[in-house]
């Protein structure tokens, strides 16, 4: 194949054929136009196909078995092939992206036989729907109980086996499966909300954040791109990022933003940061308050930069 380029070329051209098939199959079309719907904020009650599939149960697993039947055909003559779906492979867990449309994604999920014991249990502003195709495990729901302040937990055990359906508002409800008795086989669809908080992560034992995580994958990306700006040493990108940090919106957007802004350029950086702690209302504003102080303790004559009277 590394002599001969045109074999992995027929090998992707035949499974991106198979997908093409499977996709364009009548009960695939329908889930996958039904998804353009859901993942537009349309409830899944209004989505007879996927409500067939992922809450009533009275659907057979037309999805998966098309899935297998179109593309095992063509790996067993091509098995150099690449599948033509986002996929991912840890050791315990499979995932291969069948769909994705607006903020919803389908999923097809996998988990090795083991055993697991969890420390924490992460929530984040979203709804899963998952549909058992295969395998038997032992799992529980971990709900967020505790009052305003206090963070507690009440669990329910759960067996996990072919035909379970589950529904998940994922901002307080956790799946953990805690052992793996023959490998599990599950449809997930899982959307977002349209402008998700951050996603927790909750020590079990006694309820501490232990992680916090954008919830919005562009929030993600535009941190990333934050943070690579100030590798480089941009300096011409601070206005653009005390921009980014005075503008309403992910709070773990903003202080990265105003984290690269002060050290590109200390000026620009501490008059933004300044600003934001006098804003009244503003989520950043006792952070931001308690860093100017630091920074003064320290750096006395950043005071003369608020009134321009020192360039840095």
């Amino acid at each position: 194949m590394r002599r001969d380029p045109a074999l992995q070329r027929r090998a992707q051209s035949a499974l991106i054929a198979a997908g093409d098939s499977w996709r364009s199959e009548p009960a695939v079309a329908a889930i996958l136009v039904e998804l353009d719907r859901f993942g537009a904020g349309e409830p899944i009650e209004a989505c007879a196909a996927l409500d067939s599939v992922f809450v009533r149960g009275d659907s057979r697993d037309e999805l998966t078995a098309s899935l297998c039947r179109r593309h095992a055909a063509v790996l067993a003559r091509e098995p150099f092939g690449h599948p033509p779906f986002r996929h991912g492979f840890d050791g315990d867990v499979s995932t291969l992206l069948l769909a994705r449309a607006g903020r919803a994604h389908l999923v097809l999920y996998a988990r090795e036989p083991g055993r697991w014991d969890p420390a924490g249990a992460g929530f984040s502003d979203a709804l899963r729907y998952e549909a058992v195709l295969a395998g038997s495990a032992q799992a529980r729901v971990m709900r967020l109980a505790g009052r305003p302040g206090r963070i507690a937990f009440a669990g329910e055990s759960l067996d996990l086996a072919a035909g379970t359906r589950l529904a998940l508002d994922l901002s307080f409800e956790a799946l953990q499966v805690l052992r793996v008795d023959r490998r599990l086989v599950a449809l997930r669809l899982h959307r977002f909300d349209a402008a998700p908080r951050p996603s927790r992560e909750y020590r079990l034992a006694d309820g501490v954040l232990l992680h916090r995580s954008a919830g919005d994958m562009r929030s993600s990306r535009h941190e990333m791109m934050a943070a690579l700006l100030g590798r480089m040493e941009r300096r011409e990108a601070a206005p653009e990022l005390a921009g980014l940090a005075r503008e309403p919106g992910d709070d773990s957007l903003r202080w990265q933003a105003l984290r690269e802004c002060l050290a590109l350029d200390g000026a620009q950086g501490f008059r933004a940061l300044s600003e934001i702690a006098r804003a009244a209302g503003d989520s950043l504003a006792a952070s931001a308050g308690a860093l100017r102080a630091q920074l003064v303790e320290t750096h006395p004559q950043l005071l003369e930069v608020e009134d321009g009277a020192c360039p840095a």
